[in-house]
């Protein structure tokens, strides 16, 4: 998916192994030798092929100066950094949070935690009304009230799934802005839990 690497969305590359049977989603005009029929995406595939260019020449240039895997490792390792300050002080600073999942075997850009007492949409408007963009679910179901299925399939309960909340980091994410997350959060927890008439 494109917007995967800073990219558009509504645009992505399948890559199928030679001989594999798959069958079109959408019958009509026969593009793509049968398999996608309508017009293409034209902007959509110059956006991807230029994030995929952009991620290309920083690997080549960077494989030049013999520093590609250190620099790599590197982003990688600080993405984890604050990802493990945020999902540590969150647990240490706010009574009755829990971490979903390991905290050792996860994406360097994902914490997911549920707050009890704090119901996640009303969690994610809070947030959103301090500049602060996070979700209740998976991405993919981010319209739907339901509580997520991958958390529901780590045996949270429904309750706990709908106290949940998924944070993503990115590639231009800060220390402040960390920090300035850490500062809001507990403040807003507390309320909601007030609200909700538990402490």
């Amino acid at each position: 998916s494109g917007h995967k690497i800073y990219g558009p969305k509504g645009i992505g590359a399948l890559y199928i192994k030679k001989g594999t049977p798959i069958e079109p989603l959408i019958y009509g005009g026969g593009h793509e030798f049968g398999l996608r029929s309508g017009t293409e995406n034209v902007a959509g595939i110059i956006g991807l092929a230029t994030a995929i260019k952009e991620i290309k020449n920083r690997l080549i240039v960077r494989q030049s100066q013999g520093a590609k895997r250190v620099v790599r490792k590197s982003k990688i390792k600080n993405l984890e950094k604050l990802r493990d300050k945020l999902i540590k002080n969150i647990l240490k600073t706010i009574p009755h949070s829990k971490l979903n999942g390991s905290l050792k075997d996860r994406l360097p850009n994902n914490a997911n935690l549920s707050f009890r007492g704090a119901e996640g949409e009303a969690m994610v408007i809070a947030l959103d009304q301090k500049g602060i963009a996070v979700s209740t679910g998976s991405a993919c179901s981010s319209r739907t009230l339901k509580p997520s299925h991958v958390l529901l399939a780590m045996r949270l309960s429904e309750e706990e799934a709908h106290t949940s909340l998924r944070i993503s980091l990115g590639k231009y994410t800060t220390n402040k802005e960390i920090n300035y997350f850490l500062k809001v959060l507990p403040k807003i927890i507390e309320r909601l839990r007030r609200i909700s008439g538990i402490k």
